[in-house]
This record gives C-alpha cells, structure tokens and sequence, in this order.
C-alpha cells in the first residue's frame, strides 16, 4: 500500500536543476477506505542523516474515480473537511501533528483535471524535525483518490527549524467554549534558550449553521493571541470563496465562508515572535476569540491547529528567494488568470537578515529575449511581495512554452545563496480569435442582471468596450472589431454568484429560481467560437488574442 523508500528526480521548476528527494506515501492504486469519510492511512520512510533540505513540500493530488466509496459519485458530492496528519510518540500514547487541512470540492459532475486529477502543494518546511525516519500518517477521505508525496529539496535552509510543539491539541471546539473560555485557556511556556526566532501559527476553520448567520461556517469572527496578559495578534477568519480555481461545482460553492472553501486549503495565518518576548522566556500566552450573541450562535464550531516553530538564526544575511510564479503559468491552481500576453505576476521573498530594498529581476521566454526590471521596496527578514513585471516580449509562443525568472544582486550585492534564485513555469497560449466577432449574453431575471457589467480592455488597461448596465431576461450580442494584439474580457457578478439561476430555492420557493444566463463569443456568421460557463462566482476573465504573438 505504502512506499516505504525515497527515490531521486530530477526537479526542473523549482529553484532550478536540483535532484530532489520523493516520498511517495499514497497512490492512486491504493483502495480507496472503506466506511464513512474514512482517511488514508499508513507509514512514509524519510530519511535520517545529516541532510539538510531547503524546502520541503507536500504535494496532494486527487482524482475523480468510480473506485472511490465515499458515495456513488467519482468525486463524492458534498464538501468535507479533511486533515493530514503525522502522529509522534508521547510517553504511553501518541501525538497528532497537523500538517495541512483541505475541504473537499462539491463533487457532482465535477471533473478535477480528468485523468491527472488536480494538485495542491503545501510548504511544510517548518515541518522538518518531525519527518524524520519512519512516520504514520493519515490524510484524505474516500471522497476522491489520493496521491501523496513529500518534494525534499537539497540546500541551506532559510533557517534551521529547532522543534515544533503544538500549543493546544489539535481537534474541535465549539464556539461558546472558546468565547467562554472553557476550552484553550491560558498557558505558560518556558521558551527555548537556544532558539533565535520563534513563530505562532493557526489554522482555524468554521462549520455548522447555529443562530441567525449560520455560525460558524458563514459567520466571520475575530481571533486572537494574547501573550504576557497584551493583546499582540488579532485576526478575521474569512475565506473569499467567488475567484476559486475549481469551478463550476455543484452546490454554494461561490459564497464566503469562514477560513475554508470547497476545493481548497483550509487558511493559515502566521505570526513571528520577534521583538515580544525572548528565549529562555516564560511565556503566557492565551487564545481568545469575540464573545457570541445570545441567539443560539454559540453551538456553532471551530477545527484549530495551534502551533509554536523554534528556529536558529538567519542562514544568511542578504539572500532574496523567488517564491512563486503566479502568470504565466499553466498550473490548474493559477487557471483563473492564465493565459496572459501582457504583465507577468511572481512572488519574491526575503530570506535573508539584512532589509530587502532592492532586486535585480531578469525574466521571458527561455527561447526568446530577456528582460531587466529592478524592483524597489522593503521586505524585513520572510515577508513577501507580489511583483507585476513590464509586458516581455512573447515572440516565439507557442514553439517556446518554458517562462523563466532569474533573481540577482538584493540591495546591489552579492546573493549569498543563488541556489534558490530561479524558477520556471510553463506557458499557456491565449487563444486566437478573429478581428470581428458578436460577445453574446443572455442575463438573469429577478431583478439579477444589474450586477453584471463587462469590460474589453487592451494590454495597457484602457478600455476598449464595456457594458455597465444590463436589463432582466435580454439577450445582447455586441458586435466587438479590434486590431492586432492581446486583450482582456472580464465579466463581473457583484453578489458573487455567476449567472447560474438560484437552484436553492427549488423546494422552498420554486418561482424564484429564475433561469441561467448565457455567455458566448460567436462569429459573424453565429457559429459559437468560445462558451463560458455561467457558473462563474464573483468574475470571469479571458485573455484573448488578435492576430499573432508579439
């Protein structure tokens, strides 16, 4: 059932040509658990030694499949919460670990990229104490089928991770407990003595449907860190759910929820320790969250990891890490916003001690020209930016598709560890489409179409068509003539909920459904050249282009 070993690849994308260490734990061949969301379960073999991993990421891969037993759907039909878990020895028992916590997407009739199924990966570096040698693990549901795999890649670690100590046990609490506190009440830790940085961190999601708002799974709430008696990190646990990459899916799918969506990681919010208190420090520390209204609310619950990372100094002092490359890119995670022909979106990091205020960025095609942008800014020690990159040349698409990002010189000297300065993603194409065409829409009813408008824009933002406003039940086809070059249409929802008619209302109030909208590009002759689904959320975007790839 398990794959007991690791093996080596070779790893191309990530921080450039590097093997990397695979620990396969679940495959699609596993049998699918049998009982009532029931998780894979099993052991994964990491190895020992005194190897040290820059990264090491769990990739999650789940696929539509008749094997599954979950119910009688290849993806089972309702959202669940799920977890991976390690467990660790602890006297007489064990000790769960949370890793990571996913919900499953709404499953009927759902296709989760077919026969490859669809990837999520989790950084769970700040794991590396705990995956060492033989670990159990748990993960999943028998909704889906799950492949499972731990990337470890070879290098210096931005820092040393010293240990890892679950602040509260890991489980389900529900609400007026917390807010009375009854449950995770404060507590006093003796800090490490060795340790350079310290980090909290919580994954908090909400479920069920008590009181008026639905608490907790609709309602958004406050949280917070407490610690030495101050106030230090208060947050809101609320998810925007309308720009989710797994779309359409069957049931509410589009509507905000409380840290989590169908089809996605549950949050995770991090804060670091640095400047509040000190190693070798008693620490008190205590969670809390709002108080609840006395209207039923406080039955409601919340799933929580609370964790506390040690780590070691800074590894580096001037070190600039390229994170991510969000566009283009042909990941299914990044669809909503690929494929582009104007600016790329990449992430930069700092992973070094030293104030990050300059960057060198070269980036295009590998088989094309280059570009040189310098960014400007201030990114103390982890903190992270998204860059948006002057429009490259894309002259050679679609026989060249690998995009490549190299990042130099932070502050105007040497990186002191180039290794992670460089990424690569694949290119998507924007499709073609002819000079003149018909945008055709059929809108809602029940007074829904005014929450729609749409826009053409070209590579440089000005926009070349629009419409503001559209009247109850009309079709328009709009007659859109443009020359040579890439543009932009992006259809709006305000409430969020795409064209799809309110199918929620069937059994309760049946004449208020109403009927789906309809967006499609045809050509003049009325053949349909590009639909779009009407299950769209809160917006729709396409990228197009006219005439050839400059």
């Amino acid at each position: 059932m398990l794959t007991l070993s690791f093996i080596l690849l070779f790893n191309s994308n990530i921080y450039g040509q590097r093997d990397t260490i695979v620990v396969q734990v679940f495959t699609f061949d596993d049998p699918s658990p049998e009982g009532w969301n029931q998780h894979y379960t099993g052991k994964a073999m990491f190895p020992m030694g005194p190897l040290k991993f820059e990264k090491i990421l769990m990739v999650r891969t789940l696929k539509c499949d008749s094997a599954t037993r979950g119910d009688k759907y290849p993806c089972g039909e309702w959202d669940y919460l799920t977890h991976t878990l390690i467990y660790k020895p602890k006297g007489d028992t064990v000790e769960a670990f949370q890793l990571g916590s996913f919900v499953t997407p709404y499953g009927k009739r759902l296709k989760l990229g077919g026969e490859k199924g669809w990837t999520w990966i989790y950084d769970v570096t700040d794991y590396a104490p705990l995956l060492r040698g033989e670990v159990d693990i748990s993960s999943g549901n028998n909704q889906e089928l799950l492949d499972l795999k731990f990337l470890l890649i070879p290098g210096t670690p931005t820092r040393n991770v010293l240990s890892v100590e679950n602040l509260y046990p890991f489980g389900t609490y529900k609400y007026g407990e917390l807010a009375d506190d009854s449950v995770l009440q404060a507590r006093k830790i003796l800090l490490r003595p060795d340790a350079a940085g310290m980090m909290l961190r919580a994954r908090i999601s909400g479920h069920g449907h008590s009181g008026p708002r639905n608490c907790c799974e609709w309602d958004s709430k406050t949280h917070t860190y407490y610690i030495n008696d101050w106030e230090h990190f208060r947050w809101n646990v609320w998810t925007d759910c309308g720009f989710n990459p797994i779309y359409p899916q069957g049931g509410t799918w589009p509507f905000d929820r409380a840290g989590w969506c169908p089809g996605t990681k549950v949050d995770e919010y991090d804060f670091e320790l640095a400047g509040i208190v000190q190693p070798g420090d008693t620490m008190l520390i205590n969670y809390g969250i709002e108080q609840y209204s006395d209207n039923g609310e406080k039955d409601g619950e919340f799933r929580m990891s609370h964790q506390l990372f040690y780590y070691g100094p800074p590894s580096f002092n001037l070190d600039a890490r390229i994170e991510d490359i969000i566009a283009p890119n042909a990941k299914d995670s990044y669809g909503r916003v690929n494929p582009i022909c104007s600016n790329p979106r990449i992430v930069i990091r700092n992973t070094g001690k030293h104030t990050l205020k300059t960057l060198d960025i070269t980036y295009g095609l590998v088989d094309g020209g280059q570009e040189y942008y310098q960014w400007n800014g201030q990114l103390e020690f982890m903190e992270q930016e998204e860059v948006y990159l002057p429009t490259p040349s894309w002259k050679g698409l679609p026989d060249s598709k690998t995009f490549l990002v190299e990042i130099s010189s932070p502050n105007g000297s040497t990186d002191e560890y180039p290794a992670n300065n460089v990424m690569t993603s694949i290119v998507k194409t924007p499709e073609k489409l002819p000079s003149k065409f018909i945008l055709h829409i059929l809108s809602n009813d029940f007074g829904r179409a005014i929450d729609n408008s749409y826009t053409i824009t070209d590579e440089c933002g000005a926009i070349l068509y629009e419409r503001a406003i559209f009247e109850d039940s009309t079709t328009y086809n709009d007659t859109i003539v443009l020359v040579d070059g890439c543009y932009e249409f992006r259809l709006i929802d305000r409430m969020e909920d795409g064209m799809i008619r309110h199918w929620w209302n069937y059994y309760d109030n049946p004449d208020e459904v109403g009927i789906n909208g309809k967006i499609e590009i045809h050509s003049l002759e009325g053949e349909v050249l590009r639909p779009f689904y009407y299950d769209f959320g809160q917006e729709l975007l396409y990228r197009f282009r006219i005439g050839p790839v400059e």
